[in-house]
């Protein structure tokens, strides 16, 4: 029975990590054509050649045409997806750091699913597209912290997403992050990795204490985490780079702190 159990949940790893690499391959594919759409001075005008023109036209289209099969995709195949709550919904927040809490890291599409959506959320509101985010790595970065959580049942919150943090970082789901918007700078130092996954752990962790406000937008709170971040963002990069988790834990407690 417990073999049986092991390899039912191995295959439903297997076929999620699957799923993930299929949809970002296609996501990969929209990035390159809202790429190449631009061939063609379509935001800064010039003078460009007929081929750079056809490239952009060609480009335009494919990128409409995959917009247009994804909507239709979801509505036939799972309309609910469309009324998802936000990630950094309080309700949501606090069910993924109660998991990670507890190492639940089996959880798959609570964990994958949160860091993907608020990485996503983020760079809609503070960069300029096209952003490229691969889900496989965050899945990837999970699958590691399930193998480790067994040396985590005595950490804090701060020290456990200290690890969330620093796996999710080298992994680097961010593959691709366009030009930071006004207000946003944070975004441009460095990693964009480190501002983005930070932004998400720090959410999780104010979660604990009712934080941000119901009433607190979230461009506004991406604004306010991103000052305080900012100054500290140095200092973090050095510790993920020297894989230190207690210097980024402590960051993380100062950051939350300050809020």
């Amino acid at each position: 029975m417990a073999t049986s159990l092991k390899t039912t949940g191995s295959l439903a790893t297997h076929t999620a990590c699957i799923s993930a690499g299929m949809r970002d391959g296609l996501r990969a594919a929209q990035f390159y054509a809202r790429d190449l759409s631009n061939a063609d001075g379509a935001t800064t005008p010039r003078h460009v050649t007929f081929l750079s023109r056809a490239v952009a036209g060609v480009a335009r289209r494919v990128d409409k045409g995959m917009s247009q099969a994804a909507d239709i995709s979801v509505r036939l195949v799972r309309p609910s997806w469309r009324q998802l709550p936000s990630p950094f919904d309080q309700a949501v927040r606090t069910e993924v750091i109660e998991a990670i809490s507890l190492n639940h890291f089996a959880y798959t599409s609570q964990f994958t699913a949160y860091f993907f959506r608020a990485a996503r959320h983020i760079l809609d509101h503070g960069a300029n597209a096209p952003n490229l985010i691969l889900e496989h790595r965050i899945e990837a970065a999970r699958r590691e912290l399930e193998i480790n959580s067994t040396g985590m049942a005595d950490s804090t919150s701060a020290n456990t997403m200290a690890d969330v943090l620093l796996k999710l970082v080298l992994a680097a789901p961010i593959a691709r992050c366009g030009a930071a918007k006004p207000g946003y700078d944070f975004l441009n130092h460095g990693d964009p990795n480190i501002a983005v996954l930070a932004t998400a752990c720090l959410a999780l962790l104010l979660a604990q204490e009712g934080k941000p406000l119901e009433e607190t937008k979230e461009g506004e709170f991406f604004a306010i985490s991103g000052a305080l971040l900012s100054p500290y963002l140095t200092d973090l990069t050095q510790a993920i780079s020297t894989q230190d988790g207690p210097a980024i834990a402590r960051v993380l407690e100062n950051v939350k702190s300050l809020y």
